[in-house]
């Protein structure tokens, strides 16, 4: 089954003191996360945000729909809660350059609940559950998943997409159609 990946902007810095000099290499930006829906709620000491009703989120050309997203954060709040002898935590560290961030914290999770539907290019999945992990973008699917694009469909109990690795798992009874005249849902 071919996988999902997400495509990477790469972001190039100049100015007119560098012009003598090759430019330093830069490290390709993450693809920015966008996520719209009609409300939010900010849990900050908890480190997560919960969006619902026609969430939609976009990462580059990667598309994922869903009733209810919780998006988990990994570090510490901007600022600990005091301790037992009145004295403020300690800062929480910067996040990780190569993740998307919310302040100074790498979003680590995104937990998408509710008729989940998701699309890069011609290619389209959908379950009850899907939980992408961004560290390894690696994305579990659950509920009835089912995956198709031109010319087949797979369906199973659980399904791992390794986007990076550009390769999948189908776990449990599986079942696939090759040269699917309509690649649609069941």
């Amino acid at each position: 089954m071919s996988a999902w990946g997400f495509t990477s902007a790469f972001l190039l810095v100049g100015s007119a003191l560098a012009l003598a000099a090759p430019p330093p290499e830069q490290s390709p930006a993450p693809p920015e996360i966008i996520i719209t829906s009609q409300s939010l709620v900010f849990k900050n000491q908890e480190n997560r945000a919960l969006f619902e009703g026609k969430v939609v989120l976009t990462k580059g050309d990667f598309i994922m729909w869903a009733d209810q997203m919780i998006v988990h954060f990994s570090g510490e709040p901007p600022s600990s809660p005091p301790k037992k002898d009145g004295k403020a935590g300690a800062p929480s560290p910067a996040a990780s350059p190569e993740l998307s961030t919310f302040g100074n914290r790498a979003v680590s999770l995104i937990d998408a609940t509710g008729n989940v539907l998701l699309q890069q290019g011609n290619k389209k999945a959908k379950a009850r559950k899907a939980v992408y992990h961004q560290r390894g973008e690696m994305l579990v699917l659950t509920g009835d998943p089912e995956a198709w694009e031109e010319g087949y469909r797979v369906t199973g109990t659980k399904m791992t997409m390794y986007l990076k690795e550009d390769r999948s798992v189908i776990e449990g009874e599986s079942r696939v159609v090759i040269n699917d005249a309509e690649p649609k849902p069941r």
